[in-house]
């Protein structure tokens, strides 16, 4: 797997992991959702000691 969990996340061979390229809205707290046509903005919620970010207009 690419990993994810951790900003410094290094795969068992050394290489960066990649799957965090990929997040849309992850630490943007507050900014502007990036979809197309939308007014919101990201909100961040910590369940179980784990942040979510999300568009409150968006995901329902």
């Amino acid at each position: 797997a690419g990993g994810s969990s951790l900003r410094d996340y290094v795969q068992a061979d050394g290489s960066l992991g990649y799957f965090q390229h990929s997040f849309a809205v992850y630490d943007r707290e507050g900014e502007p959702c990036p979809k197309p046509g939308c007014s919101g903005h990201i909100k961040r919620i910590v369940q179980s000691g784990r942040s979510t970010f999300y568009c409150r207009t968006c995901q329902r």
